[in-house]
């Protein structure tokens, strides 16, 4: 077997294409067009040679015609799908005529398209650019959830992890009282902490699938950030950071509580998460026309302008977010909350020097 050839710098936007076909004309067209647009172009007049330059060098699309002598198209794509990891990215079918059954066999085989000759030029090209492309941003897509997975694990083993080591110090019979409350409270926060962390995981991936769901019911403002108050408070105070709840607090509006809550806990701990130790977060509630604003202002680093555009994305964080970790789902679960209530949430420079993140709900 021949060494793997090195592959050449492609532009952004073209790929490694090979073209498989018994028709000489049709291999030198292809080959021309698909040369002229970028594209890096192998050429094989059979399934048996085709097979052999998968070989030497497995291209990122292949263009496989169905009707060859010996071995078919259908064959071929059978055993280009056979291969560790399924063989090349993408496997376009082309056939002399349009037989329904023709294209359901290429398909359940594992085709990606199936075009009928003759194929117009802008189409060839039209096709071959949109499947690569989309097999290009399915690859990244998959790249940030393999990483958001790896930091989600990460960020359940340090609470897990300190869940053990607080266990060993309650096995220790010379504790006093006050010791063993302590652990216990540090406990119940880390046990808190996984809890929210779940909670988040279950709203992204309700959100993705598209059945996330709120149960709008009147309430107030109050009422929504009680328990922030509660559960985030100690955590300021650990910190020695400043926590503060201003502004119209009895706003009256129509929410689902706790999912609204589960938005502004994801706000209020982005904000305590990037604030150092002395510094201020402040939670400021709003009635303007319509609408109910809660504000999250911190005295942190802020977020720099380029990175505003993408940070409500899910899987993606900033520099900043990436730096101190994370499993960078919280924004986005914002996002969606909001979005679920016919609001929006965004980001600007604040008062205090960090960011101020506004989320905007309807009134009552």
């Amino acid at each position: 077997m021949n060494a793997p050839e090195p592959r050449e710098s492609l532009a952004p936007d073209s790929g490694d294409v090979l073209v498989v076909d018994d028709f000489q004309d049709t291999l030198a067209l292809y080959e021309a067009l698909l040369s002229d647009d970028g594209h890096r172009v192998r050429v094989a007049q059979s399934g048996a040679q085709a097979l052999a330059m998968v070989e030497e060098r497995e291209p990122e699309l292949v263009l496989l015609d169905v009707s060859m002598p010996g071995m078919d198209g259908y064959e071929v794509l059978r055993r280009l799908r056979a291969r560790r990891g399924g063989g090349p990215a993408v496997l376009m079918l082309t056939a002399a005529r349009r037989d329904p059954n023709a294209i359901e066999h290429g398909l359940r085989e594992g085709a990606d398209a199936y075009m009928t000759k003759p194929i117009e030029s802008r189409e060839l090209l039209a096709r071959v650019r949109g499947a690569l492309e989309a097999h290009r941003l399915k690859k990244t897509f998959e790249g940030q959830r393999r990483d958001h997975i790896a930091m989600l694990v990460h960020d359940l083993r340090h609470p897990l992890g300190s869940l053990g080591l607080v266990a060993e110090i309650l096995e220790a019979e010379d504790l006093t009282p006050e010791e063993r409350r302590s652990s216990v409270v540090t406990m119940r926060t880390l046990c808190s902490d996984m809890a929210r962390l779940v909670d988040g995981v279950l709203a992204a991936s309700r959100l993705e699938a598209g059945v996330f769901q709120v149960d709008k019911r009147p309430t107030t403002a109050r009422a929504v950030l009680d328990p922030t108050i509660k559960t985030l408070s100690p955590v300021a105070a650990r910190r020695r950071i400043t926590l503060s709840f201003e502004g119209d607090l009895d706003a009256h509006l129509n929410a689902d509580a706790a999912k609204l809550r589960q938005a502004i806990d994801n706000l209020v701990a982005n904000a305590l998460k990037f604030t150092p130790r002395g510094g201020r977060v402040r939670v400021f509630v709003e009635v303007k026309g319509g609408s109910v604003a809660f504000e999250v202002t911190d005295s942190g680093p802020g977020i720099p302008v380029a990175e505003r555009p993408t940070i409500f994305d899910r899987y993606r964080q900033g520099k900043t977010g990436r730096t101190a970790g994370g499993a960078g789902l919280g924004l986005a679960i914002a996002k969606g909350i909001a979005e679920a209530h016919g609001g929006s949430v965004a980001v600007t420079d604040g008062e205090l020097g960090g960011a101020k993140f506004r989320l905007v709900v309807p009134s009552a």
